[in-house]
């Protein structure tokens, strides 16, 4: 009803409408539709500011576990097993008689410095030459190649002498600095063939962290996930440098991607068998250490060369690097033969061996040592 200029209600005609009938809206006056609307947004401020503040608890108990178990860190976290070497041409050796934990496993050493348990007397000597995969990178003690072939062959006392990042010239400056005088009754090299790849040898820095040899202390660099979604990550190298949750997440991504490298490389060498990436140079500047070290031999030492495979399948390299080392009175066990080129490695590398590969990698050394009659039998 509507009041007319002398004050009386006249009746709304039929059929009429208010503006806001007209609008479909509610003939409310007021601040009341306002109401709604500000408690709305303020519903909707504080549900964000909860989500936020629940990712943010919860990244932020990740990144403290991390750090308090030390599972990963932001700073420098060095393995604790080595320790400089007076000998010029090693220059860094492990710790003797220690037990510490390093590339994800348990390191023990006995009193010589060499990974494993202390040797028995009254047994002859195995002694294995070599790097990483002969070390037993991130495998556990019982899980080595020479802690495998120790349990194949108990009459006898297996020698663990590698370190990671030896090469010839310092796995020779071992066996005349600490293994000759053992008088070992068999000598095993296991070969990869980065070992052609020599740049120096590599050195502990200040904190306790192997170096490649011209190495320089240089300002801190991130290196950050440069592929997938982590790619767009806003602040990813502040982060890379200062979290140790995307350092660890880094570690998966990067493992993860690696394998997929991996097997494109390996179906890559098979498809192009004969291509070749070691230069003749290489392998001759090998022979000639390889030459160094056999000069120390008795002459009457059994020794074996094994090949331990990569993903190139090197058909031309390896048939020249098994003449050059047959000339040095070595027996040759190449080990492509038994795993082509895609034996089964770390599930978070791709170069070191997994524990079964290690195992059966042992199985094949033993049934060699045995075949060419490299290790006495029956005494």
């Amino acid at each position: 009803m509507e009041k007319n200029e002398r004050g009386h209600t006249c009746p709304q005609p039929r059929g009429m409408k208010t503006i806001a009938q007209q609008a479909g809206m509610p003939a409310l006056r007021g601040s009341y539709t306002l109401r709604p609307m500000r408690s709305s947004l303020r519903n909707t401020v504080i549900n964000v500011s909860l989500l936020l503040a629940t990712i943010a608890i919860f990244f932020g108990g990740i990144e403290f576990a991390l750090r308090v178990t030390g599972l990963q860190t932001t700073k420098p976290n060095p393995p604790k097993i080595y320790q400089s070497s007076a000998i010029p041409d090693i220059r860094y050796e492990l710790k003797p008689s220690i037990s510490e934990r390093a590339y994800r496993s348990t390191v023990t050493t006995n009193s010589l410095g060499f990974r494993g348990p202390e040797l028995q007397e009254g047994k002859q000597l195995i002694a294995m030459l070599g790097d990483s995969i002969t070390f037993g990178y991130g495998l556990e003690d019982d899980q080595t190649l020479p802690a495998h072939l120790q349990a194949l062959l108990p009459e006898f006392n297996v020698l663990n002498t590698a370190s990671p990042g030896y090469n010839l010239t310092q796995q020779t400056a071992v066996f005349r600095e600490k293994v000759k005088k053992l008088n070992p009754t068999t000598l095993v090299l296991i070969f990869h063939f980065n070992d052609l790849e020599e740049s120096g040898i590599a050195h502990l820095d200040e904190q306790g962290i192997l170096r490649p040899e011209g190495w320089t202390l240089e300002e801190e660099q991130c290196s950050p996930i440069k592929t997938g979604l982590m790619a767009y990550v806003p602040g990813k190298c502040w982060l890379d440098l200062r979290s140790a949750f995307y350092r660890a997440v880094k570690k998966f991504v990067t493992a993860q991607q690696g394998k997929r490298d991996l097997q494109e490389q390996e179906a890559t060498a098979q498809e192009n068998a004969f291509s070749e990436n070691m230069k003749a140079e290489s392998l001759k500047a090998y022979g000639e250490t390889l030459a160094k070290l056999t000069a120390l031999l008795p002459r009457d030492l059994p020794r074996l060369f094994v090949i331990w495979p990569e993903r190139n399948l090197h058909f031309t390299a390896r048939e020249q690097l098994k003449s050059l080392v047959e000339a040095q009175g070595f027996r040759v066990l190449d080990l492509y033969e038994v795993f082509g080129n895609d034996a089964e490695t770390l599930s978070w590398d791709t170069v070191h061996p997994s524990a079964e590969t290690a195992e059966h990698g042992a199985d094949i050394i033993k049934a060699a040592l045995e075949h060419y009659n490299l290790i006495p039998i029956g005494e």
